[in-house]
């Protein structure tokens, strides 16, 4: 992006205080991250944005929106509002850049989707995608102005907590192409059922005309149920046979997943039964582009995975660790046990989960339905830590040890001193109970 600073003024509506003959080279708002040449951000949260606007100037910013003029020494763009004006110019550089525009969510899978529809797409296309799981309100704005202005299809990964969020993002992005992965149990505490979660995600056609195209997984009846009013094209991925891209022969190797689409031989270099549905939706898109299964299968061959999905890397003992620490939910979660059941190994397997959170008054229950899957398992070691997995660990048929969140040293300890060299290890749990530590400690 590049920008005077009279241009960003006139496109947010903002009257421009100090020096204007400079240029606008980049965007945050956070003040540790700012880049020489960069436009600051101030976004009231728990603190106040405008608090740290000389912090940004000293790490290189060169202006700054504001909704109140404050004593810094740079110049300053005052707005009615620092996030819409974060958004105005966003969505003027990506009307500028022009490119196709591909919205991707759900409740799970949407930041390896968004891993996938970027490779397959990228092996033909100039592309730009989220890093990482920037899809909120923040991050989608960002995401955009970093984007190269030879960019020929934006591929952005966009969540929500609440009804609304996804309505706005969609109308900030006008989508030619969304995806719904599947509708699972993630933030039911706040939306109570699947059905209200259902609605919340078909908000992301808000934004599309009738010329998109909504792609969504055909074997959830919440999303068949409601895609009908959209006026645009639909197709359907999944197992069922009355999918536009049916999957089936899904076939778990140690090398990779195999599957077919359509009667067409695929494979990806992935873990778990699920993602053949997450790489189906990204092998429509390849046909939607009108990509040969060759060009598609060299995307899914250059798969790069975001941190922390489902990667396997050898731990300090020589163990293998299946490591899946980002977050969790109940359907991923019992997916993972599947995993590590399925996985071959010569040594043990242990199996390291933490709480399930935002699930409400149905945690329990929910946490419950990883009873049967593990006692049906071939799984020898079971370490629960937080405090809802540990009221259920009585049921559980297998040799057990728990936890409280704050013991993350002693869990990392315990697991070091059990694991020999061709034991096998998944850990899997919510973002909030830092298993990320762990896997530090154990591959160190």
């Amino acid at each position: 992006m590049q920008y005077s600073l009279n241009k960003i003024a006139e496109i947010t509506n903002g009257k421009l205080i100090g020096q204007s003959d400079l240029l606008v080279t980049s965007i945050d708002f956070d003040s540790r991250n700012i880049n020489a040449g960069a436009i600051f951000v101030p976004i009231k949260a728990e603190r106040d944005g405008h608090d740290f606007i000389q912090a940004a100037a000293d790490n290189g910013a060169i202006v700054s929106f504001v909704e109140r003029q404050v004593d810094v020494d740079i110049p300053q763009i005052i707005v009615k509002d620092t996030q819409r004006a974060f958004w105005d110019l966003a969505k003027d550089y990506l009307n500028q850049v022009d490119p196709t525009r591909v919205a991707i969510s759900g409740s799970n899978g949407k930041t390896t989707t968004k891993d996938l529809v970027s490779a397959v797409l990228g092996s033909q296309y100039l592309i730009h995608h989220t890093i990482g799981s920037f899809n909120n309100e923040l991050g989608v704005p960002k995401t955009i102005l970093e984007m190269p202005e030879d960019t020929q299809i934006i591929v952005l990964e966009i969540g929500m907590d609440r009804p609304g969020q996804l309505h706005d993002l969609s109308n900030l992005i006008n989508p030619d192409i969304a995806i719904l992965t599947m509708i699972g149990e993630a933030h039911i505490e706040f939306f109570k059922t699947r059905d209200k979660i259902a609605d919340a995600k078909m908000e992301i056609v808000d934004g599309m005309d009738e010329h998109g195209i909504f792609l969504i997984n055909g074997d959830e009846p919440l999303l068949l149920e409601r895609a009908g009013f959209f006026s645009g094209s639909i197709f359907t991925f999944g197992q069922n046979p009355d999918n536009s891209f049916e999957v089936t022969d899904i076939n778990p190797q140690s090398n990779g997943l195999f599957f077919k689409v359509n009667d067409s031989q695929f494979h990806v270099h992935m873990l778990g039964r699920f993602n053949a549905l997450n790489a189906a939706s990204a092998i429509a898109v390849g046909d939607i582009f009108n990509l040969s299964e060759e060009e598609i299968q060299t995307g899914l061959d250059q798969l790069l995975l975001t941190q922390n999905r489902l990667t396997i890397l050898e731990g300090s003992n020589g163990q293998k660790i299946i490591s899946d620490v980002y977050n969790s939910n109940p359907t991923a979660a019992v997916e993972a046990v599947k995993i590590l059941n399925d996985f071959q190994t010569d040594g043990k397997r242990y199996l390291v989960l933490g709480d399930m959170l935002e699930l409400g008054e149905l945690s329990i229950e929910q946490h419950q339905r990883l009873i049967e899957p593990i006692n049906n398992s071939n799984i020898d070691e079971v370490y629960l830590i937080g405090s809802i997995f540990p009221q259920i660990s009585s049921q559980l048929t297998k040799n057990v040890h728990t936890y409280q969140k704050a013991e993350l040293q002693k869990l990392s300890a315990d697991l070091e001193n059990a694991v020999e060299p061709n034991d096998l290890m998944l850990l899997k749990g919510s973002h909030g109970i830092h298993l990320e530590k762990v896997l530090a400690n154990l591959i160190d």
